[in-house]
């Protein structure tokens, strides 16, 4: 352990935050195949119940060992907010797994951001510029290149996974405004100790014990869900974001091969193009806020 320690410290800073980037982005695809697996089985309710039930026990050693000190905060309503926003999201995206191919509902995850800069406008009051707007249209723009409404059937599973970006977006947005007092293993934590009750109170309304075969899956999607969350929380910490947005568009990649090896499913052409058209527009978002506020560092915040 103390090898892999120092190995770590000889890293470069933003080499270590690109690496664990790439594993925020490995993680969350094996938890969206782990969520398709499991769908064969079990209701999205009790999918997503189980993912952050067993996401506590991961979590338990940190909880002990700062005598629950972690759970300290003063935004309480805020961690709240987030977490209804989560569940949303989550339930949104998970149920969208389970009648959707992978690539598909990954490349729509990718309008998140987009939504966000469009909340951030709407309630946060920041500025409102062409730019933004533009990169808008690229994300509605691909997200009607991935559905194709009037062209093929509109089913349930795109819809969802839209619904799911959208409450991810707000939860994005108060993330950013707990960012300056709550550290990342507080947001990370309080998100099981939240959601898992209230998922809970949905999955006994279609309860299925799940068999033998299946708990080491559902064990394994709340393990890895952690490991993603930290090192995706992590890599802010370590490089920009510009540095670390490109990384993200592997999880179309990983997607579609996980996909095409696992479940048969062969990547739809349209999901690639509508994805790169999406994730352009939100990389085009992040490149050009963050170069903003390079070359603004003492002019007022960019609000309106």
């Amino acid at each position: 352990m103390g090898a892999l320690l120092a190995i770590a410290d000889r890293i470069p800073r933003r080499v270590m935050g690109m690496l664990l980037g790439l594993v925020a982005a490995a993680s969350f695809t094996l938890l969206h195949t782990s969520v398709r697996y499991a769908s064969r089985e079990l209701h999205v309710f009790e999918i997503t119940f189980f993912r952050y039930f067993f996401a506590l026990f991961f979590m338990l050693p940190s909880l002990i060992g700062t005598r629950f000190q972690v759970l300290r905060t003063r935004r309480l309503h805020l961690h709240l907010i987030r977490c209804v926003m989560l569940m949303i999201s989550m339930l949104g995206l998970f149920s969208a797994l389970s009648m959707s191919p992978i690539a598909m509902v990954t490349a729509l995850s990718f309008v998140s951001p987009v939504f966000a800069s469009v909340v951030a406008i709407l309630f946060l009051r920041e500025r409102s510029t062409l730019s933004r707007w533009l990169a808008v249209g690229g994300g509605i723009v691909g997200m009607l290149l991935i559905v194709r409404p009037g062209i093929i059937p509109l089913s349930l599973g795109p819809i969802l996974a839209i619904c799911g970006a959208v409450a991810w977006a707000v939860s994005i947005i108060v993330i950013k405004l707990m960012s300056t007092t709550e550290s990342s293993t507080t947001q990370v934590t309080y998100m099981s100790v939240i959601v898992t009750p209230l998922t809970f109170m949905l999955a006994v309304w279609v309860w299925k014990w799940p068999s033998l075969q299946l708990l080491p899956v559902l064990i394994f999607m709340a393990f890895i869900a952690t490991v993603g969350q930290f090192a995706y929380t992590k890599s802010f910490m370590y490089a920009e974001a510009t540095a670390l947005m490109p990384l993200d568009f592997t999880r179309l990649m990983w997607a579609s091969l996980i996909g095409f090896l696992v479940f048969d499913e062969i990547p739809d052409i349209w999901s690639w193009i509508g994805g790169t058209v999406i994730f352009l527009s939100a990389a085009y978002i992040t490149f050009h806020e963050s170069s903003s506020r390079t070359t603004g560092k003492s002019a007022a915040p960019s609000k309106a």
